[in-house]
């Protein structure tokens, strides 16, 4: 249910994404075919699968540094309300002979840039944030609420059974 809330404060903030590709639908089939035999029969030698730089992505506006969350972006968030962000993670209960641990991250949206270099990734164990448990869902709840005025956001996990945290400032930046 309420998993990396770091990734909450950065999620869908990406307020200027990249513009989409131009799709292959936007060219006459037959055009297409026709550059695309051209261009093969152009080719002297092999060349390197394209990649696309990290560059690519849309940038994510809610960070402020390497370690800090603008509130603007993060209050943005919190006013979407838990529920809607929520919709976008994908978590389990982790649950250990029968006791709860955590919550297990299955995936993030690849999507967003504001989770591309977040040190979180699936199989991750989201024990606390902020120093406070987030098992129940008044906890989350607590937590959520208490960052429209928290000085920081900090996030306790376990990844292959060894503690990690995640700390941000959140700033009243522009």
């Amino acid at each position: 249910m309420f998993a990396t809330l770091a990734s909450a404060a950065l999620s869908g903030c990406a307020e200027n994404p990249a513009p989409a590709p131009a799709s292959a639908a936007a060219t006459p089939p037959a055009l297409a075919a026709a550059d695309t035999a051209s261009s093969i029969a152009h080719q002297t030698e092999p060349t390197e699968p394209a990649t696309l730089p990290r560059a690519s992505v849309a940038s994510c506006e809610a960070r402020r540094g390497t370690d800090g969350l603008r509130r603007a972006a993060v209050v943005r968030t919190l006013d979407g309300g838990l529920g809607h962000w929520l919709q976008n993670v994908d978590v389990d209960p982790k649950l250990d002979h029968g006791r709860f641990r955590g919550w297990i991250i299955r995936t993030l949206p690849a999507e967003d840039a504001c989770y591309a270099d977040l040190d979180l990734r699936a199989g991750d164990v989201i024990t606390r944030v902020n120093g406070r448990p987030v098992e129940r869902p008044e906890e989350a709840s607590d937590v959520w609420d208490g960052l429209r005025t928290s000085s920081a956001l900090v996030i306790d996990f376990t990844r292959a059974g060894q503690p990690h945290t995640l700390r941000f400032k959140i700033v009243d930046a522009p």
